[in-house]
């Protein structure tokens, strides 16, 4: 009998195991909420069926089970540009306020008891001492009594243009505003923004399948056009009677994050100019009395809106996020005096977590030790030293509770998938949630961290290799850019955090995978986002510009096979660099991607473009319609079709652009989609028409 080895041969990654109701990557527990005190967390695990919405569960910490609370029925977008969490633990912890299927249900943390209280309700929110709960119906506020159910209609002129206490499609997207009402610490009064949309000429969105044929009318804002008129306003609630704080219309201003002072005397209002260059912090009396204002800041560029102030000592001092020294930094501020005192240091911090004043500390989520790495730190209140909680490279993000030890994490790093683990503040114990299943049967390769030389220094990069890779070999190689500004707290692409598995199934194919950051988006420095001044697409280009290079100086890589994409403003960078340098890639994808920035809003636009009027040869520089002709290679454009960011007029505009040039591209387009591409059967064929493309254009 002759001997043989039995080689035992790699599985090959699909796409089908990527994309899928039970992926290989398993599916992790997702959108923990914390009870007040600490004692029980709720998460969410997918539905039996897609179209099913997650199903809740609440976890006890002291008695260590885990109990479903219920399915809900539907998982409704909200009227917000982004969903919001439509789950809210009540200050005692005892009960939850839940959306389902529109209807504003309340449960016991058991699940006993629920009863349905409202319908085609937003926006839960419980009053202090828990007997009743705020909402919005139909732009309107409304509060209900719990034990009774009576309701109380506190706002009378909601429309389809004018919008009391529910952040417009502008603010959600743009300015972070998640919610537009805030009770009062005495429970007796409601803050809310007044949203007047009438200025606003409604944009059309086409729904072309026939169980819902209809168009949409969005009140959306093009750069240089009218802006909605908003009003900071208070409503007694015994009375019935609605004072107007502040209005931003006369002066065109944006009323963005407010928080009332802690003893219900004033409303703290952060307001920023049209032109976003100065912000102004102020408390606007319950009363009318005159306001007054606690700080100012200003950027001769532009200034970065923030969440309204935490405020400790009673409402003496505050802490404020602030990017005043040149980094996103922590702030404690005299409300009398306005005076800073930093209390983090020389790293840019993303997220305030918790404030344990009796203590002494405030846990923060910073990029941490590098740039790349995110980590949770605890502060002292007082000046002392600041402790790492989560050492170790990659990305360790947190979810804390306002009281109690516990809190959970989950880690990741280019070549670790992610681990979700329960930890304890008090002990070093902790219970692993979830792990990511063993993927070493796929031999997926790996990726490292790589600084790429250029005139603006090192810009951080990532390289993803397949596990049997040959350095005397010539490989194509596929480029990841996203490239635009981004608030502080969401990262960058190059962060070291786990890619999913499209980069190594790309990589199984015979690509190398490249991701690369431009100088503008290193979020070390503030002074770097301002480097997007009125050059958006000129300065995010060094990045693929100078990755190109340096890729082209490996001898492993085949000059001629390099493709680029990206989505949304890397789709923009993507047409952007391959219509402004045309030549260095050989192919591109871009999706959802703007064609001039005089089709995007008002509140993003501006900020970094100026007014069109005023700025129209900045516009025109960083446009891609003008260059059309310019193209080389080949480009394929993806969008969906309901997309209500960027809208399907960017795509088709760039259609009519490149056929007046003579120039061909491939176009596909996703029927209902939004701006991102949802669900496994589109989600799927995405990733396959782009391995398609990759296949079809970089290989020999």
């Amino acid at each position: 009998m002759l001997g043989f080895a039995a080689a035992v041969l790699a599985a090959q990654l699909t796409i089908d195991d990527i994309v899928a109701r039970h992926p290989i990557t398993g599916n992790p527990p997702f959108a923990f909420s914390w009870a007040p005190d600490g004692s029980r967390y709720l998460y969410s695990r997918p539905g039996a069926t897609e179209k099913d919405p997650p199903v809740l569960y609440v976890h006890d910490l002291r008695a260590n089970t885990d109990r479903e609370l219920l399915a809900a029925k539907d998982d409704a977008r909200g009227s917000r540009s982004r969903a919001i969490a439509q789950v809210v633990w009540s200050h005692d912890s005892k009960h939850l306020a839940l959306i389902n299927a529109g209807s504003l249900e309340v449960v016991a943390d058991d699940g006993s008891g629920e009863r349905t209280l409202a319908k085609g309700v937003d926006d839960p929110q419980w009053s202090p001492g828990d007997r009743r709960i705020a909402y919005v119906h139909k732009n309107d506020l409304y509060v209900v009594d719990v034990a009774s159910g009576t309701k109380q209609r506190i706002t009378h002129d909601g429309s389809s243009t004018i919008i009391n206490g529910d952040p417009d499609w502008l603010y959600s997207e743009e300015l972070d505003v998640a919610h537009a009402f805030a009770w009062s610490p005495d429970g007796k009064s409601l803050a809310f923004l007044r949203f007047n949309e009438s200025p606003i000429k409604p944009f059309p969105i086409q729904h072309y399948l026939p169980t819902h044929n209809v168009v949409e009318e969005q009140h959306y804002p093009l750069a240089g056009t009218p802006n909605p008129r908003v009003s900071l306003r208070v409503a007694d609630l015994a009375t019935g009677a609605i004072r107007t704080l502040y209005s931003g219309a006369p002066d065109d201003e944006y009323l963005v994050s407010f928080r009332w002072m802690p003893n219900s005397s004033a409303v703290v209002d952060e307001i920023v100019d049209r032109a976003q260059q100065h912000l102004r912090l102020t408390a606007f009396p319950r009363d009318g009395s005159p306001a007054r204002t606690i700080l100012r800041e200003s950027d001769p560029h532009f200034v970065d809106e923030q969440n309204a102030p935490t405020f400790i000592d009673g409402g003496r001092a505050m802490l404020w996020m602030s990017e005043k020294d040149g980094v996103q930094a922590l702030y404690r501020v005299n409300v009398r005096t306005g005076t800073y005192a930093r209390l983090t240091g020389d790293y840019p911090v993303a997220d305030l977590l918790r404030v344990d004043q009796r203590g002494g500390f405030v846990y923060v989520s910073a990029f941490y030790p590098t740039r790349r790495d995110r980590a949770m730190l605890r502060i002292s209140l007082h000046g002392g030293p600041m402790v790492n909680l989560t050492p170790g490279q990659g990305s360790h993000m947190v979810t804390m509770s306002k009281h109690g030890d516990g809190y959970i994490e989950t880690a990741s790093s280019f070549n670790q998938p992610p681990i979700v683990t329960l930890r304890s503040l008090g002990s070093s114990a902790s219970t692993v949630l979830f792990r990511t299943p063993n993927l070493a049967q796929y031999d997926l390769g790996t990726t490292k961290r790589l600084e790429i030389p250029s005139k603006w220094g090192p810009l951080d990069a990532e390289l993803t290799l397949p596990k049997n890779f040959d350095p005397r070999k010539r490989y194509p190689v596929v480029v990841y850019v996203y490239g635009g500004p981004l608030p502080v707290d969401y990262g960058v692409a190059s962060n070291d955090v786990w890619p999913g598995l499209f980069p190594y199934l790309l990589a199984q194919h015979g690509f190398l995978y490249f991701t690369i950051d431009g100088p503008a988006s290193n979020n070390d420095r503030s002074q770097n986002a301002r480097l997007f001044y009125k050059r958006m697409g000129e300065i995010a280009m060094q990045g693929p510009l100078a990755g190109a290079a340096w890729l082209k100086a490996q001898p492993y890589v085949d000059a001629s096979r390099i493709g680029l994409w990206g989505w949304s403003y890397g789709g923009y960078l993507t047409a952007f660099t391959m219509t402004h340098a045309p030549g260095i890639f050989e192919s591109g994808i871009a999706g959802g991607p703007p064609a001039d920035w005089r089709f995007y809003d008002t509140a993003y636009t501006e900020r970094y473009m100026g007014m069109p009027q005023k700025n129209k040869a900045a516009y025109t520089r960083t446009a891609v319609l003008p260059a059309a002709a310019h193209l080389k290679g080949h480009l394929l454009l993806l969008q969906g079709t309901a997309d209500d960011n960027v809208h399907v007029m960017n795509s088709i505009s760039l259609l009519q652009a490149f056929i007046n040039a003579g120039k061909h591209v491939d176009y596909f387009v996703y029927p209902d989609q939004r701006h991102g591409i949802g669900g496994i059967a589109a989600r799927r064929d995405l990733y396959t028409r782009m391995l398609d493309w990759w296949e079809r254009t970089l290989t020999l």
